[in-house]
């Protein structure tokens, strides 16, 4: 289940990670907000993951966070023992991007890209799963999507979407979604060291299974918006444009 394998991933985190490799930087179109995508071997793990940072003005606002997805019946994480084939960088209305493409180094030989998006008042990205022999059949269990602020606050135990915050320097920060048609809602759990992890709700009737489907897929956007209130989240170009 999800929730274990989010524990495997980020428990050696709190010791520390070796240094990041592959690293790819996006930066918003006023130079403010930067993402930066990479992969980092947790101190004490076996396996490297893939991982991202969000700076504000050249301050950790979201510190590195694993990404990935738990494929029902298959071993490790899609998001774990990665390594970067080939990147592109994106530029549209509003934003700078980029399109990574991840082999995992094992036997089965599985894929992952990552879209990534950054506007000025805030960052996107989403996987993207290419059609592929090991999941034609595609049956998620959870997604391992970690969201590490830099920062303390009071956070609830478990939170729907959207999610709101006031942030260390007094402005706002939301997490948002833009859902395909079919795939279940997502939530934040916290984490006993204060941070939150995405989580999919089972299938009726399914246990241990979120989503079925095939591949080529494309999962929904996990958006990070800042803002000067909250009220004003809703409004960011982040937020609007993608959902």
């Amino acid at each position: 289940m999800g929730f274990r394998r989010f524990l495997v991933c980020v428990l050696p985190l709190l010791v520390g990670a070796a240094q990041a490799q592959d690293d790819r930087k996006v930066v918003s179109p006023d130079g403010r907000l930067e993402f930066r995508l990479f992969t980092t071997l947790p101190a004490g793990a076996q396996l490297n993951s893939l991982a991202y940072q969000v700076r504000l003005g050249g301050k950790l606002l979201i510190d590195t966070s694993c990404m990935g997805l738990d494929i029902h019946f298959q071993e490790p994480l899609l998001g774990e023992n990665v390594g970067l084939s080939v990147s592109k960088t994106l530029q549209g209305d509003g934003y700078n991007g980029l399109f990574a493409d991840y082999l995992q180094n094992s036997t089965t030989g599985r894929r992952i890209d990552l879209e990534v998006r950054v506007y000025n008042d805030g960052v996107a990205f989403r996987y993207v799963l290419p059609k592929q022999f090991p999941l034609l059949d595609l049956l998620i269990e959870d997604e391992v999507t970690e969201f590490r602020f830099a920062y303390r606050a009071d956070r609830p135990a478990q939170s729907s979407l959207p999610y709101t915050e006031q942030t260390a320097d007094g402005g706002w920060l939301g997490i948002f979604e833009s859902r395909p048609a079919g795939f279940p809602p997502m939530a934040l759990v916290r984490n006993e060291t204060n941070f939150m992890s995405t989580h999919l709700p089972d299938k009726p009737g399914d246990p241990g299974v979120a989503y079925v489907g095939v591949t080529p897929w494309t999962g929904p956007w996990r958006i990070v918006a800042i803002a000067s209130s909250r009220e004003g989240l809703a409004n960011a170009e982040a937020a609007r444009s993608l959902q």
